[in-house]
């Protein structure tokens, strides 16, 4: 057991407050369709591996099954998601439980953390939805474990760092930013013991299996993250006030004071782990040009100890005056993220805006039915025997999956982008090919190309597909084994 006093479990406003940002979500999961990823994790996982270049198999193992239950729907992958962001509210208000809060700290702490950029992560089935709620489970686990709990514990924290890793290799930032903590903390009582130990052992065998095939083809996710790395090179200087705006465009302040309360504040002496292993981790992802929502999974304890500061601050005096202030910024900045974030906009007027702009993922949910159609339309032009003899092959992977899953009976589609790379070219007998680009010209080999159609999502709105070309070629002049590997690309 721990040794810090707890307060009840303020359970019925913290769960409301789950209860409506699951619901929420789950209303606007249909609004818009499908985002590229959640697209791409589907067929995926219905090609299920170890792993794959991009990712760890589990959010596409999750996704495949998700619509294999529920049909080929935004709401299917985008289920479990609002589940998790439910989840993460509650072990965020059980951390501030943990360390000491009273019900009112645990309510602020999961108002704080409801109305952040969790909110968009529980909108699309993504890598960074499980994310958040691993790295959420496996925090809520050690702020039990660092003010005393039974040191067996270490062995789950084990297994869910294992999952972590089999989703994500970024729970590496964490577990390395954990052992900094712990060093720099001097937390020998934890170190000595064996179960930590034991725990990271248990992580590193559940994790092996993904080792073992990235090992077996030749490490593709290190491409993939020295691309990433070289994209966001650049834009390292903006990724702590990203951080901040993820936070909450108002209620960032409750994430600080919470970093502010585990370094300094009196009580908050066997967390300071947390408050060392989240700068090492924020630091590994400015080093490394990494995104900064890869920091965002540490919101749970950060907003669970600036809760305990707020729910202080509110006793200071004029208590009606500052509650006002506290829900005034919580409600502007909590719009703020659902208007920037989810799909709340429609579509006719989202271009109008600059949302798409600011935040990207919003139109590159809108084109899907358009490009199918005009696929489809394209295909339809063809004669019987090329039809037969046809294949799709796109430019990025959302597109093909997009193709895969959405039409009725076109070609087989066929991408280099990323795991559609290593699921190989389109059979030598496929001699006509529909193409799908935004390049002005096209490779050499695949013969004479004739521009049919452009992808237009009816909307003016912005993103990958938009403008894209669609070209019929026809008399290839190469085998798809020489083109493949000039077409194969990691980003």
């Amino acid at each position: 057991m721990g040794t810090t006093e707890r307060a009840r479990f303020a359970a019925l406003p913290v769960l409301a407050i789950a209860a409506i940002a699951v619901m929420g979500l789950l209303l606007v999961a249909q609004l818009h369709g499908f985002h590229r990823d959640e697209l791409y994790f589907i067929v995926a996982g219905r090609n299920p591996d170890f792993g794959y270049p991009d990712q760890p198999p589990l959010t596409p193992l999750l996704s495949a099954a998700a619509v294999a239950l529920l049909g080929v729907e935004p709401f299917a992958v985008r289920l479990l998601p609002a589940i998790a962001v439910g989840v993460v509210i509650i072990l965020t208000a059980l951390m501030a439980r943990d360390m000491g809060g009273s019900g009112r700290a645990q309510v602020v702490a999961a108002l704080a953390i409801a109305l952040s950029g969790l909110l968009a992560a529980g909108h699309l089935g993504s890598t960074t939805t499980y994310e958040m709620l691993l790295w959420t489970v496996l925090l809520w686990i050690v702020v039990k474990l660092l003010d005393g709990a039974d040191p067996r514990l270490w062995l789950a924290v084990g297994a869910v760092a294992g999952l972590a890793l089999q989703n994500k290799q970024t729970a590496l930032i964490l577990g390395v930013g954990l052992v900094a903590g712990l060093l720099l903390a001097r937390r020998w009582d934890v170190l000595r013991s064996p179960w930590p130990w034991l725990g990271a052992l248990l992580a590193a065998a559940i994790w092996a299996p993904n080792v073992i095939w990235q090992a077996a083809n030749d490490f593709p996710q290190l491409e993939m993250a020295a691309a990433i790395s070289e994209r966001g090179g650049d834009e390292r200087a903006m990724i702590i006030p990203e951080l901040l705006l993820l936070a909450g465009p108002l209620l960032f302040p409750v994430m600080l004071a919470g970093l502010w309360r585990l370094f300094r504040a009196d009580g908050a002496g066997p967390w300071r782990t947390l408050a060392i292993a989240f700068l090492v981790s924020l630091g590994l992802v400015v080093v490394s040009g990494g995104k900064s929502y890869y920091a965002a999974a540490w919101f749970g304890p950060l907003m669970a100890a600036g809760g305990i500061v707020v729910d202080g601050w509110l006793d200071r005096g004029r208590q009606a005056l500052r509650t006002a202030v506290f829900v005034g910024a919580a409600a502007v900045s909590g719009l703020l993220i659902v208007v920037l974030t989810l799909p709340v906009i429609p579509p006719a007027t989202l271009a109008e805006t600059p949302i798409p702009e600011l935040y990207a993922e919003t139109a590159e949910q809108v084109g899907w039915p358009e490009l199918v159609d005009t696929l489809e339309s394209v295909a339809a032009e063809l004669t019987p025997e090329e039809r037969a003899s046809a294949a799709i092959f796109t430019a990025n992977y959302g597109e093909a999956a997009a193709a895969e899953l959405l039409a009725d009976g076109l070609p087989p589609a066929y991408s280099g982008h990323n795991g559609y790379g290593r699921w190989g070219p389109p059979p030598e007998e496929l001699t006509t090919t529909i193409v799908v680009v935004r390049w002005e010209h096209l490779p050499p080999g695949l013969g004479r190309c004739i521009r049919t159609a452009t992808v237009d999502n009816g909307f003016g709105l912005e993103n990958q597909e938009q403008g894209a070309g669609v070209w019929v070629c026809r008399d290839r002049t190469a085998a798809w084994s020489d083109l493949w590997p000039h077409l194969t690309h990691l980003d």
